[in-house]
């Protein structure tokens, strides 16, 4: 499956030692295990909705960490706030729509049912606001980010309902910085953010009785964490500047409700595994990332943007909760650190109206998982995406901002292999046949 949004629990399985820890399951033996299995879970946005750039300040998700022009550089890249001589308040929406459309293939394909259903548009809300603090030199940036919505619905009948269902996922964030100029050229910046967030996912389970209907595997947590944030702004002349930022892990510790139900299983086992769902620990884990960025005018509304962003996925492990036999289950799954990359240019569209200025960017996303390892819990590909706006200065200095971005990824393809097609889940494979995604966003700058 291709970019679109599609949040799953992802992490780092390890044991830990537990008095009184509830059965494990293999074949039909019921057996006492005296360590407690801990799923680490980690948050799966989609490429549209990795933190840095879902607040990006143009299009293609360009201008992220060097410009601080606007309050969003008080998430973006804290220590940016020392040039903003006055208060400002933005508020961002941006809308993204996937058109994927997954085509699964049926001559290697044991499980009936066809394709998933299509998914459904996203929107992201964030609010951004910086003022003066103590003296010129102090900076204050408040942030919230309240994306909902998140989610997709394959359905409980399309072929790979064994692997993926549904799910979705409710994501708050609310981060405070500061920023101090310490020389006419240098500005360094921190700050923390607290997270809730809130999953819950359902997979269809098979039924040992023949022509009995599928049980149902859900899951849901959620939970709150704390992250960090240290940037630095380096001025290197009025109109060239540099920057970088560090955004740490956030881990909200929270305790997961995974329960079985309609399953035709006898009652004590099927008991048994919803006590072993109960004593599973999670951890909703966002992943640290680094970012840098150059910012370079030419004057007379003339500049360029350069950006690049390492985001550390390769520590995690995909979990996808399922019943194997009689048994609850993670498979394992491997996961590598990946890289965005994003170059803008904003330019004067007419001579008579210097407030209003044109953008175009470009982008480019390697990939997260390869092309053997990727599942339908984690389907997303390598991704390139261009995008175009504009920005219009009002008389009374705020500022609009428009820009439409287009995505496309790789063919996201995937197959369970032939091993699975004796398994009770089945044999699934196929590709995406429109692997494209459009956001469009809309951004107002408060200046007071």
């Amino acid at each position: 499956m291709p970019i679109q949004v599609q949040p799953k629990a992802f992490g780092r399985m390890r044991s830990q030692k537990r008095r009184g820890a509830s059965p494990r399951f293999h074949g039909a033996q019921i057996k006492r295990d005296r360590g407690l299995t801990t799923i680490m879970l980690s948050i799966i946005t989609g490429v549209l909705l990795i933190p840095t750039a879902a607040h990006a300040g143009g299009p293609a998700f360009t201008r992220i960490v060097a410009p601080a022009e606007t309050a969003q550089t008080a998430y973006m890249n804290p220590a940016g706030m020392t040039r903003l001589k006055n208060p400002m308040l933005t508020g961002q929406l941006i809308l993204g729509n996937s058109f994927s459309d997954f085509q699964v293939d049926d001559s290697r394909t044991t499980n009936t049912g066809g394709d998933p259903r299509s998914p459904t548009p996203v929107v992201v809300p964030s609010v951004y606001y910086v003022r003066p603090l103590f003296s010129e030199r102090w900076r204050l940036g408040l942030t919230l980010n309240a994306p909902g919505g998140f989610g997709a619905q394959s359905g409980p009948n399309w072929a790979g309902r064994y692997y993926n269902d549904e799910s979705s996922l409710i994501f708050i964030a609310g981060t405070m910085t500061v920023a101090y100029r310490l020389t006419p050229w240098l500005s360094l910046g921190s700050g923390l953010s607290i997270q809730y967030t809130s999953s819950k996912s359902k997979t269809q389970v098979v039924n040992p009785g023949a022509g009995d209907p599928d049980a149902k595997l859900k899951t849901k947590a959620d939970g709150v964490g704390v992250g960090f944030i240290a940037s630095a702004l380096v001025e290197l002349s009025p109109q060239t500047r540099f920057g970088i930022v560090w955004h740490s892990e956030t881990n909200p510790d929270e305790k997961p409700e995974v329960r079985l139900r309609g399953s035709t299983l006898p009652p004590a086992i099927v008991d048994a595994i919803n006590r072993a769902g109960r004593d599973i620990d999670t951890t909703l884990r966002t992943p640290q990332h680094v970012d840098m960025g150059l910012y370079h005018s030419w004057g007379e509304g003339w500049s360029a943007t350069i950006d690049v962003i390492w985001v550390d996925f390769s520590r995690f492990g995909l979990t996808e909760f399922r019943v194997e036999g009689q048994s609850l289950a993670p498979p394992n799954s491997k996961f590598q650190d990946f890289w965005i990359t994003t170059a803008g240019f904003e330019f004067p569209l007419f001579s008579n109206l210097p407030k209003l200025k044109g953008r175009v960017g470009a982008m480019y996303i390697t990939q997260p998982v390869s092309d053997n390892d990727r599942t339908f819990s984690f389907a997303l590909d390598r991704a390139w995406g261009l995008g175009a706006g504009v920005t219009y200065l009002r008389e009374s200095g705020s500022l609009i901002d428009l820009n439409l971005t287009m995505l496309k990824s790789g063919d996201g393809s995937i197959d369970t292999g032939e091993a699975s097609a004796s398994e009770p889940r089945g044999r699934v494979a196929g590709k995406d046949d429109k692997p494209w995604s459009l956001a469009l966003e809309f951004t107002y700058h408060f200046a007071f």
